[in-house]
């Protein structure tokens, strides 16, 4: 049985996604939360929780957990200047196939010219996650669930995509894809031809 997510509370500060930076900075430098908390004092519930944004750190927190990572505060509030999200539903596909029952093209979004394209299909394991780099760089991609449920953190919102699903993402915001219960494949097409667009999985 599916559990129900816990709820985040949105404030002023949802939209600069500090818990995702905090957890990706984290899994990059190698840190356990125990190891993390060692260092600064904080105990391993209070990280969890501020990684999950299920609470706000005070500045003097996040203060202390910058300087474990070598990064200013700065890199926590930069404002997102650029975040649209167009979702075409698996049942709007159907529908539309079976009104008109011959081969056709499905348009998930308008063309925007862009010639260069990366393709990956991306397979993460149960409770695994994976981070989209280079944050605070616009990045563009069409992401087409294959099998299983993928969940979508950016910009402090959190989409749910099902088997079928299909989102179009455009953003500079810090975006994580993860996947809870049972693993799942996605294709993932990005635009522009940046590089390590993914990190590897993990279970962190």
């Amino acid at each position: 049985m599916r559990r129900p997510p816990k709820h985040k509370p949105h404030t002023t500060l949802t939209p600069y996604s500090i818990g995702a930076k905090l957890k990706v900075l984290r899994i990059e430098k190698g840190f356990t939360l125990a190891r993390l908390g060692a260092e600064i004092g904080l105990s391993t519930a209070l990280l969890s929780k501020l990684e999950s944004e299920l609470m706000i750190p005070t500045l003097p927190t996040l203060l202390r957990i910058s300087r474990a990572y070598g990064v200013d505060l700065a890199f926590f509030f930069s404002a997102v200047q650029q975040h649209s999200v167009a979702i075409t539903r698996k049942a709007q596909i159907s529908t539309e196939r079976r009104d008109q029952p011959r081969v056709r093209e499905v348009p998930l979004h308008h063309s925007t010219g862009v010639n260069k394209q990366v393709s990956k299909i991306v397979e993460i394991p149960a409770g695994a996650w994976c981070s989209i780099r280079n944050p605070g760089v616009s990045t563009e991609f069409t992401a087409y669930v294959v099998e299983g449920t993928l969940y979508l953190n950016s910009a402090g919102t959190e989409e749910v995509l099902n088997s079928g699903d299909c989102l179009v993402l455009n953003t500079d915001s810090q975006v994580t894809f993860s996947a809870h219960e049972t693993g799942c494949r996605v294709l993932v097409v990005f635009a522009r031809g940046d590089r390590d667009h993914t990190k590897v999985p993990t279970n962190v």
